[in-house]
């Protein structure tokens, strides 16, 4: 049985594993896709069906994000740690006698004392034509963490989301004009949206539907309909933000995420199951930048230790009850 079983692949589960890795526990790190938003991902995986071996990793070709180096050495530093890796789906999350147990698609049922989901959450996608061939080419579901990549440049926010409008703040400062394409009203009337009326290179486009993405190898236009009429938008980049759906499908059971499906966790990132802890965009704690996952996974690995020690002592202490003589005249009652 492990110590720690971490479920996930980017930056909150990277800084779990380095934590884990520091305090000797015996944990396994299991990833369906490495790098998680951030677009990382292993160069080489030498999978032997039983366990990855990860001694290769690349990065993606991107300009620099923040956190990234850290996020380079916390890979790095798990290349040691390879054999702990594996490279598999976690199905279903389940209470076990004084542990949990992680059913997984190809390594069968692993049992831990402890568990952190850090599975992050998947953007709802923009499902129109062009959308999905120049995604990552001017096409993007991250605007906080590419925000610097396009300053002095024409951008669209497709959303108007409370992260979406917060990003548009961002990339109102130093774009050259933003578009905001909102189908819905969504947070416009909320005091950030207010402002954001008032900027004056930026431009809302209420009940708004963006129908095409036009571009060879790079976004160059988006088809928006509006008020019965389409028209284009030259622009160069495009960040979508329609909502974000949390990958907590194996916890769903146990009766831990809010009606959103997000983790509900403590500050020290604890569920309401014993032994069950949860970092990064699947709770409700979520940052969506990697600088905060890369804490919110030290964090959850911490308590996962804490946790870990309280019940050694308890076992120990009860064990030297246990083993201890008895002397004359005195009675020990240990309950159960």
């Amino acid at each position: 049985m492990y110590d720690l079983l971490i479920v996930g692949g980017g930056a909150a589960a990277l800084s779990a594993a380095a934590y884990a890795a520091s305090k000797d526990l015996n944990f396994a790190m299991l990833y369906d896709e490495f790098g998680g938003k951030v677009g990382w991902h292993p160069a080489s995986l030498d999978v032997d069906q039983s366990r990855a071996d990860a001694a290769r990793w690349a990065y993606a070709d991107r300009p620099d994000l923040p956190g990234d180096p850290l996020l380079r050495h916390l890979v790095d530093n798990l290349r040691v740690a390879s054999h702990r890796v594996m490279h598999d789906r976690a199905l279903l999350v389940e209470r076990g006698i004084n542990m949990l147990r992680v059913d997984t698609r190809a390594h069968g049922v692993l049992e831990a004392a402890t568990v952190i989901i850090a599975t992050g959450a998947s953007p709802v996608t923009l499902q129109v034509p062009g959308a999905r061939r120049l995604l990552q080419h001017g096409l993007g579901y991250s605007i906080r963490a590419y925000a610097q990549q396009v300053a002095g440049k024409p951008v669209a926010v497709i959303g108007s989301t409370l992260r979406a409008l917060r990003g548009t703040a961002e990339l109102a400062r130093i774009a050259e004009r933003v578009y905001v394409i909102a189908r819905h009203a969504g947070y416009l009337a909320t005091p950030i949206g207010v402002a954001l009326r008032q900027q004056p290179r930026l431009e809302i486009i209420e009940d708004g539907e963006v129908t095409e993405v036009i571009g060879s190898d790079h976004v160059k236009e988006l088809v928006v309909k509006h008020g019965g009429q389409r028209q284009r938008l030259r622009v160069d980049h495009a960040f979508v933000d329609l909502g974000l759906i949390p990958n907590s499908q194996p916890v769903l059971g146990l009766g831990v995420t809010n009606a959103n499906g997000f983790i509900k966790v403590d500050r020290q990132n604890a569920t309401t199951v014993p032994g069950l802890f949860a970092a990064g965009d699947v709770t409700t704690a979520a940052g969506e930048q990697v600088l905060v996952a890369i804490g919110e996974g030290a964090r959850a690995a911490m308590s996962a230790y804490d946790y870990l020690l309280a019940h050694r002592l308890a076992a120990n202490a009860e064990a030297t009850i246990h083993d201890a003589p008895r002397k004359e005249g005195m009675a020990f009652e240990v309950s159960a």
